[in-house]
Formats: structure tokens, sequence, C-alpha cells
């Protein structure tokens, strides 16, 4: 590994702890149930546990002295006793760093937050490295494998699927695509049934925005957007999406916002607060705030919406002030105009409502498409045309087929051509059936990636 750390930059505390965590006792509370009582240990695993607490106390003697070199001797000894024992783990973690050895220290607080995940100490530290490594970019969206693993090492664990890897350090996650990083996931307390959305907000930013990081943890999932020459620890700018999971079962949009203000108004100096679309579960806001010794001073335009089950919050950030009038209204209107879609209506089982909903929006966004086409059929536009086909007619697409259909694009009008929709299930997948107005089917359009894809070619 070739990072440097001092326990001076992490800010670590030092531990000096009584260990009586070696012990192993059971205690069962009034309302827990029974359960199998362990077995006795051996009179050799006693025999290791007395030994090992024997060396960690010594250890801890030695830490108070500042002696990192036999403080590690003896937390080593007492590890090499008890392996499993998360706490003596995190107390060779500390004597390592004090001794400057913060890649052997790396390794060990996350063998201590592996084995027990409600090791507070152990955690705190474990995010303490945590943050440095995100101080240093080494979490944005983007970054190569390779620099991954040279800056974290070896990983835990590694996982791969569907060309897709995931690198295991501690508890995070790091998923990678194409051996570039994007998405990086807490996985203590995130419950798999909140990972994937019911509902998400689709908004277009466009070029050049790109993402910057991904997060995901027991409590939100966050995407945010910065501008090429920028990234999320240094910008100018921002843009960013978040699910607060569960809330939009307990709380409005505008409690949220309420919420939000509360917490602003206690971490910064706040200059504005002003709701610019009030509602009770869809609401408007922007803020100001002055510049600190942490923080400089920013404005922010954000939009909440409550989508049942979870809040869905959408945010523009500019540290470049005072924000132009004509720039501030250019961000209102693009979160004004972003959309509370089914995340993933090709798998979910509808209910009519929400299979009319689904069949509102399709039947809107394809004549928007199918404008679009006409345009790029005239044109002869053929790179512009075949992102909207599946991968199995797009070759299709040519120079001479765009050139035989320009007739038929002259008259033909979105209205006509995008009559009607008619969801399908198959083979548990939904399909969109696109029908004219004389009753014969357009195209058909099925899920790939997340967006909808014709899988004919409807202009031959």
């Amino acid at each position: 590994m070739k990072w440097n750390l001092s326990a001076c930059c992490l800010n670590l505390s030092l531990a000096i702890l009584i260990v009586p965590f070696l012990h192993s006792e059971v205690c069962l509370s009034q309302d827990a149930k029974p359960t199998v009582k362990p077995e006795t240990p051996s009179a050799e695993t006693l025999e290791k546990r007395k030994e090992a607490l024997a060396h960690a106390q010594q250890g801890q003697a030695l830490l108070k002295q500042k002696d990192w070199k036999g403080a590690i001797t003896e937390f080593e000894k007492s590890v090499e006793l008890q392996p499993e024992n998360s706490m003596l783990h995190y107390l060779l973690s500390v004597a390592y760093l004090e001794g400057s050895q913060a890649s052997k220290s790396w390794i060990e607080i996350r063998k201590a937050v592996q084995l027990d995940t409600e090791n507070k100490r152990a955690a705190q530290d474990f995010y303490k490295f945590w943050s440095f490594f995100d101080r240093k970019g080494i979490l944005n969206v983007g970054t190569p494998e390779v620099e991954v693993l040279k800056f974290l090492g070896k990983p835990d664990s590694q996982r791969e699927n569907k060309g897709e890897t995931q690198l295991i350090y501690g508890f995070m996650w790091l998923n990678f695509r194409n051996a570039s990083l994007y998405a990086v996931i807490d996985t203590r307390g995130l419950s798999a049934k909140y990972m994937s959305a019911i509902k998400s907000m689709k908004f277009h930013l466009g070029a050049p925005w790109r993402e910057g990081y991904r997060m995901m943890n027991s409590t939100s999932a966050l995407t945010e957007f910065v501008l090429p020459e920028e990234t999320v620890q240094k910008y100018q700018q921002l843009f960013s999406t978040q699910r607060l999971f569960k809330l939009g079962e307990q709380l409005s949009a505008r409690e949220m916002m309420n919420r939000m203000k509360t917490l602003v108004e206690k971490s910064y100096e706040l200059e504005e607060w002003n709701v610019i679309e009030d509602g009770e579960n869809d609401i408007l806001y922007e803020w100001r705030v002055a510049k600190s010794d942490k923080t400089p001073a920013q404005h922010e335009i954000n939009r909440m919406v409550r989508g049942g089950r979870d809040l869905h919050r959408l945010g523009y950030v500019t540290r470049k002030l005072p924000l132009k009038a004509a720039d501030r209204e250019q961000w209102i209107n693009k979160l004004k105009a972003a959309e509370l879609i089914l995340a993933h209506p090709e798998t979910a089982k509808l209910t009519v409502a929400q299979k009319q909903e689904l069949v509102d929006q399709l039947k809107l966004k394809s004549r928007e498409i199918i404008e679009k086409q006409l345009q790029y059929i005239r044109e002869g536009d053929v790179a512009s045309m075949q992102p909207y086909f599946t991968e199995r007619v797009r070759k299709l697409i040519t120079k001479e087929s765009l050139n035989q259909a320009k007739a038929q694009a002259e008259s033909a009008t979105p209205e006509e051509l995008v009559h009607d929709i008619e969801i399908q299930e198959i083979d548990g997948t939904l399909q969109a059936k696109i029908k004219m107005k004389n009753g014969r089917t357009l195209t058909t359009l099925i899920p790939v990636n997340g967006k909808w894809e014709a899988d004919t070619i409807w202009f031959e």
C-alpha cells in the first residue's frame, strides 16, 4: 500500500480500556426467548482466555507508557490466542497506528468491525480511515479498480457477478462496473427491502454533468453529480438526488423540509430560507448560508417529494455567488420538471391504478420520442436514432432505411402513431405495445437496463 498515515492525521483517540469482554457471560432479559445453553468451555479454552487477557492488559499498560512496539507485541499475542475477539483486533489496530504502521492498523480495524458490527469504538475509527479515503477522492464514481486496490490494499473478500465486481472492506462494499467504481454501500443495518426503490425521481441534467459519487446506507441512497473539471470534494456547483428510506410513511414533504431547516440553522449561519412553491407532499424551497471557518458560502435550491414509502429530494448547490436570476429560474424549472415515477415497472406487480399511471407516462413520453425520431428520419441521423432501439434491431437502422421512411415521416404525427399503450406481462417481465390510431401495433417496448427500448423497426 502506498499511502502513509499518522495517528494525528486520522485523529484517532488512544484506547485505554479495561477488557472484561474476554470473559463470555450469558445474560437473558425477561423478554428474551430461551436459547440453547452454550457448551461449557474446555479447560484449554479457559486457559487461552486468561492468557489473552493478561497480554491485553499488559498491552494497555504499555500504551499508557507510549511504548508502541511493546504494546503491539502484547496485543499480537492476545489476538493469536483469541482471533475471534473484536476488541482485541481493535486494540491492536490502535497500537499499530500509534506505532506509525497505518497499513496494518487498517487491516486490524476491518477485522474488528467484521467480527462485531456493534463494536462502536472500532466502527468510529473505521469511519475515520474511510473519511480519509473519501477526502482523497478514492471513493468517487469512476475511480479505476486498480487505483482503489493500490490505495486500500487487498479486500477482505471479493465477488463477481455478471461482469460486475464487488470489493468488501469491513462493512463497506465497493461496486465496480467495467473496472470502474460505481457505488459505495455501507451495509450496517441496511435492509435488502429498501435497497430497491419503489418510486424514483426522473429528471434530466444533460451534458456536461456526470456522476461524482453514489452512496447507500441504512437510511438513504444518495447520488451526487458534478461538472467535468470538479469533484464532490472540491466543487463550485453540485446536483444531488436522494431517497430517504421509510420517511414517506412517517412525514410529509413539508415536515421533512422543516426538519432540514432546523439542522441547517444548527450547523450554518443561515441568511435566507424561502419556500418557492408550497405543498404538503411536494415542496420547492431554497436557502443561503454565509461563509464559515469550515464551509464556504452557498445557495441551495431543493425539491422534496413524498413517494409513499420513501421521501425523495433533488437539490442544486452553487458556491458561485450571487446566483444570477436567470440561472436561478433555470434550476427552479429543472426541479419542477422532474417526475415521480415507478422505479422498476418492468418487474413490478402493478395494481390497476399503477398500470394506468404507467400507461399515461409511456404514452406521453412515447409521443415526445416519436416526434424526435420523425425529425431524425427527415435528417437521416442514424446515430441519434439507434439508441432508442434494442441491440437486436439497432443494426437495421441505416441511411438507406431512413431515406425510405422520409415520405412517411413527412405526413405522420405522434398522436396518430401513439394512440394507446397496452401493458403485457411476458415471462414475469412487463412489455408495452404501442397501438396506432388505426388499431395496429406500431412497436413493442421492452425494458433494458432501466429504460424502455423499441424491439421492432416501426418506420419500415
